[in-house]
């Protein structure tokens, strides 16, 4: 048989449809687009470009409707999603993977510079989180760098579980403690991020964002953000 030839198991086939109609609906309920979106995700890719490794290529695992990767200065850039349907907004260049993280990612060995993501984790249990950081793990370059942004459980205890998809919870202790248990090298923590939510009447002004991260305190801060490198 070819490699190139997908052979798909009914079974396997019917769960993945399933999956992409529940995210589907989950999109539509908890996270429809929001073109304001945008105002707030370029400053924070600003921020975060000096955490990355500019000069290779770059995945966003669980992507949405593409924000990041619309920003964030890379030399190849991939966004991935189980949901089809996000991936229109996504920018031009922008390589699509429409596949669950939990599936083997199409990447030979050592070959990423960054691997980045927002609010995925916490919707996995502890075992699967640690198998997707295991292949992220195989396909960064030694030194590669992984972002997490994440929501805290030790900040926002009240309001994690008001997302009914939310499995584990994380604070910016544990995680950092979990990767660097999992052979990663902590490179930067800040257990004060940005907001819990994006959700909010407040206006979504760039240089309002831009004030907001430069603040010594953040207040009303429930995200986490974790770097570290494959080491």
């Amino acid at each position: 048989m070819s490699p190139h030839v997908i052979v798909k198991l009914p079974g396997i086939y019917n769960q993945v449809k399933a999956e992409q109609e529940f995210s589907s609906s989950y999109h539509q309920t908890r996270f429809k687009y929001d073109p304001e979106r945008a105002a707030v995700w370029r400053p924070i890719c600003r921020y975060l470009q000096r955490f990355t490794r500019d000069n290779e290529p770059l995945l966003d695992l669980g992507a949405g409707y593409g924000e990041f990767t619309r920003f964030i200065e890379a030399k190849e850039k991939w966004a991935l999603d189980i949901n089809p349907e996000p991936a229109k907004y996504w920018a031009e260049g922008v390589h699509p993977l429409i596949q669950s993280v939990l599936d083997p990612l199409p990447f030979a060995p050592n070959v990423l510079g960054t691997v980045f993501t927002s609010n995925l984790f916490e919707h996995f249990a502890l075992d699967e989180v640690r198998a997707i950081l295991c292949e992220v793990r195989r396909v960064l370059a030694p030194d590669g760098r992984l972002i997490v942004v994440q929501p805290n459980f030790r900040l926002e205890p009240n309001r994690y579980y008001d997302d009914y998809t939310h499995k584990t919870p994380f604070t910016d202790v544990g995680f950092a403690d979990f990767l660097a248990a999992s052979g990663w090298r902590i490179v930067h923590v800040e257990p004060r991020f940005m907001p819990f939510s994006m959700k909010s009447r407040l206006p979504k002004w760039s240089w309002l964002v831009e004030l907001y991260l430069a603040l010594p305190y953040r207040f009303a801060a429930g995200q986490f953000l974790v770097v570290a490198e494959n080491a």
